[in-house]
């Protein structure tokens, strides 16, 4: 078993198990081992697995590879105890003999009963009545705290409404005397949302009497949000103004708010409607409780809510914008202009050359893994530009730079963005053989001009792209460049530093659907000039 012992710039340390025949390292999401570091190249270097040996080799990294503290130029045996440098990482090869590892098998008790379990105290000859009442009553407050101590874990860590439902009245009917009770829920405005299908304890008789909540009470909670205790309702003071409670015919009941953060969400309510004084103070006070445990129960699940739909929204934006534009994005939401507007941006295309042909004899799984990869792959180069992903086209790539949000250099970050994409199928195409993959030739097509931009589609189904002859020409350069070129427009290298890249002048195309001929230019990406990073 070989494994890489990782110790990073900051100091912590991590373990990698070798166990793949080829191994990517590097910036990029794809790769198997992603160490997130400026230092580290997208692609930076390979390991892999030959007749037992390990074997690393630089991928073209900007920094290198270093083995025990030499630069490698090609591949190059690691010895178990050898240190290989990427950038700031350090990874130590540790080879482990099998056979020595001794693997015990864990012994699991079994479950042992809640010693919560109510147990009833009997009464014990030669006790007396004093002693018999002093017992029953620490029965009845060890039976409370065990309750509040149930409600607890019940409640924890709860994100379901239903299931903050579910609980609360399962442990407000432990109650002894609660017959029925019902949960009552109130919107931000203080409103009756909606009302809990009443739970009995047994099943109802058909002349039992509806529960009718009083409006008194209803608008108490409203005002205090604190618990009321009923003992006798009919001799009530409080309610006696109240027609319902009469109707109703109960004689006892709790109600006690779910009230957190200010806000009212619920009141939890339960009665007897045989017995007067049916529940104690004592009871009153550990339902309070309970209910106030649902409350931040309710609060924390509609916070976790909230931030999952912040996320699932977030996560939306991050599969076509870069982080960095994200970032802009819901720092200024009211930059981003919906419907069409018209903005400047590059447009840039890519498409494996002869790819249908090459698919044609591969299973489909296999064109399936390699799409992925290569698109994930081209995607976090596109991200780490700046760009937008605005679709993928079969086995081409169509991004954008400069929207949603605009940046002073959006020409140079997309033919940047070409530049290295060419560059990393160079180093993918060095272990095709060994990932049983074919090598893959790109071409690739940028313009800039004036597009539409925004949501584009029907009320049921929206997408952000932009339109326009800007995107057409892009996409047209891309037909017309060869395996591994980059063509770009006049007005694309207009943008440009002319001395960071090394461009060559073509016959100006009339491109199809154009009247007039454009400028086109081949982007030199091999020159140094334009392999900085």
């Amino acid at each position: 078993m070989a494994r890489l012992i990782i110790s990073s710039p900051d100091g912590k340390r991590g373990i990698f198990e070798i166990a793949k025949p080829l191994i990517s390292i590097g910036r990029g999401v794809s790769n198997d081992l992603v160490l997130n570091d400026g230092s580290i190249s997208r692609l930076h270097a390979v390991l892999k697995q030959v007749d037992g040996e390990i074997l690393i080799a630089d991928r073209g990294s900007t920094n290198g590879v270093l083995v025990n503290g030499k630069r490698i130029t090609g591949d190059t045996q690691l010895n178990s105890g050898d240190t290989a440098h990427l950038g700031r990482f350090e990874l130590r090869l540790e080879q482990i003999d099998d056979a020595k590892l001794v693997v015990q098998k864990a012994v699991i008790p079994s479950t042992v009963k809640d010693m919560l379990d109510a147990k009833p105290v009997k009464e014990a000859p030669g006790v007396d009545q004093d002693t018999h009442a002093k017992l029953a009553r620490l029965e009845r407050e060890n039976y409370l705290l065990r309750m509040l101590y149930d409600a607890g874990k019940a409640l924890s860590g709860k994100v379901s409404i239903d299931d903050i439902e579910q609980q609360v009245m399962s442990l407000a009917f432990r109650v002894e005397g609660v017959e029925r009770g019902f949960l009552m829920f109130f919107d931000e405005k203080g409103e009756i949302a909606r009302q809990t299908e009443v739970r009995y304890r047994t099943a109802p008789k058909n002349d039992q009497p509806q529960i009718i909540l009083s409006k008194q009470i209803i608008q108490r909670m409203k005002d205090e949000q604190q618990p009321i205790l009923i003992q006798d309702a009919t001799a009530d003071e409080r309610f006696s103004g109240s027609e319902s409670l009469r109707i109703s015919g109960l004689r006892s009941a709790m109600c006690a708010p779910l009230a957190s953060s200010g806000r009212l969400y619920a009141l939890l309510y339960v009665d007897n409607l045989e017995r007067a004084s049916a529940f104690t103070q004592e009871e009153l006070n550990v339902f309070s409780v309970v209910a106030a445990q649902a409350a931040a129960a309710i609060d924390n699940a509609m916070t976790h809510t909230q931030l999952s739909q912040q996320a699932v929204q977030r996560a939306a934006l991050e599969r076509f914008l870069s982080p960095a534009v994200v970032e802009m994005v819901a720092a200024h939401p009211d930059e981003v202009r919906l419907g069409g507007v018209a903005k400047e941006v590059s447009v840039m295309f890519t498409d494996i050359r002869g790819f249908t042909t090459i698919s044609e004899k591969m299973a489909p799984a296999k064109v399936v893994e390699i799409l992925n990869d290569y698109f994930t792959r081209v995607t976090d180069v596109i991200f780490g530009n700046d760009g937008t992903l605005d679709k993928y086209l079969g086995d081409g790539v169509m991004a954008v730079f400069g929207a949603p949000i605009s940046r002073d250099n959006d020409a140079r970050n997309a033919v940047r963005a070409a530049i290295e994409i060419q560059r990393l199928m160079v180093q993918l195409n060095l272990d095709a053989a060994e990932r049983g993959w074919p090598e893959l030739r790109i071409g690739i097509g940028v313009n800039t001009g004036t597009v539409v931009a925004g949501n584009i589609g029907s009320p049921s189904r929206l997408d952000y792209t932009v339109i326009g002859d800007t995107v057409n020409a892009a996409a047209r350069l891309m037909a017309l460049a060869k395996a591994g070129e980059v063509l770009i427009s006049e007005s694309t290298a207009s943008k440009l530093d002319k001395k960071d890249f090394h461009l060559t002048a073509l016959e100006p195309l009339l491109l199809r659907g154009k009247t007039q001929k454009i400028g086109v230019y081949s982007l030199g990406w091999q020159e140094k000039a334009a392999a900085k990073k």
